[in-house]
């Protein structure tokens, strides 16, 4: 493994501050301090610069970073391929999905692959885009399926799917057009903050110049429907999250003008870190279901606001909250 002083500076860029890097360690605060400053000293650079309460990498610090967390994810991609042996037929498989691929798109293929793999032990679990972002970054799955999010540097982000939002209500709002000042008296329902989706649909409002509306929070996709079909408000939600209802009568979808918007899904995995055989038999089956739901969906539609494609830039630059 890697030694203290290199696990102490990877924890920091990760959580972004010396007290949540302590706790992920169960150290001290002045503990990992004193790693960072051994660092400094061994390398006889500046890794990182406190401003005004920000914590920063400075260059050096994003270089070290970048070869840090990648030592890292080798290492527990090493021992995954070590326990799963030269097929995919036994070890683990840990995936984590955002709220719309992980309850809507992934269920399906991973009883499948179960299935045909029974030897595999999978650990999926669902979160927002944020925590299952992060669920690949600290190495604890091997890879996640979300919503539109930028990616560190670190990780690699493959487009697989575009994904409509579309504005959903009750059925007793009926089918007319909406106004934007309409709009603002509704009460928009979401999920929680980290949640992809929400962060386009904030950017799609303020574009429309709905600045100034209600907002209620809540746990999961399935709580959102169940409030907007129960006359609670309205909700901006993937198309592949509501077809159900939309089949049921129990939602209707919203006729406003100016909403068009667009994400994409994407399949995120630690940069150049080979994985395990498991996991890349999973990751064939995730493509194949990709192509074949994508030739399944319509064209974009013309004006669509596009929500930005994960990308790999330096978002390991970590701030302190």
């Amino acid at each position: 493994m890697l030694n203290a002083r290199m696990r102490a500076f990877a924890a920091l860029v990760r959580a972004g501050s010396f007290t949540r890097a302590a706790s992920a360690l169960y150290i001290s605060q002045p503990a990992v301090s004193k790693h960072i400053a051994a660092l400094e000293a061994e390398f006889r650079q500046r890794l990182v610069s406190r401003s005004r309460g920000s914590l920063l990498l400075t260059p050096a610090g994003q270089v070290l970073a970048d070869y840090v967390l990648r030592a890292e994810a080798l290492l527990a991609n090493a021992k995954r391929a070590v326990a799963a042996g030269e097929d995919a037929q036994i070890g683990n498989l840990t995936i984590a999905a955002s709220g719309i691929p992980g309850t809507y798109l992934l269920p399906p293929l991973v009883a499948r692959f179960h299935e045909q793999h029974p030897a595999v032990v999978i650990n999926f679990r669902v979160g927002t885009s944020a925590e299952a972002l992060e669920a690949v970054r600290a190495h604890q799955v091997e890879l996640a399926v979300i919503g539109g999010l930028t990616v560190p540097a670190e990780l690699d982000a493959e487009p697989l799917l575009d994904d409509e939002v579309v504005l959903v209500g009750p059925p007793a709002l009926g089918r007319k057009r909406r106004p934007l000042k309409e709009l603002e008296q509704f009460t928009w329902i979401s999920r929680e903050e980290g949640s992809s989706t929400r962060a386009a649909v904030e950017a799609a409002r303020w574009q429309m110049g709905l600045h100034a509306v209600r907002e209620l929070e809540l746990p999961s996709w399935e709580a959102v429907k169940l409030a907007v079909a129960g006359g609670a408000g309205i909700a901006a939600i993937s198309r592949y999250g509501i077809e159900v209802e939309l089949n049921a009568g129990r939602l209707i979808l919203l006729d406003a003008p100016k909403w068009r918007l667009q994400r994409t899904i994407s399949l995120v995995t630690a940069r150049e870190v080979p994985l395990t055989p498991p996991a890349t038999r999973f990751v064939a089956a995730l493509r194949q279901m990709s192509e074949r739901l994508g030739s399944q969906r319509p064209t974009k539609p013309r004006g669509a606001v596009r929500s930005p494609r994960p990308r790999s830039v330096y978002a390991s630059q970590p701030r302190a909250r």
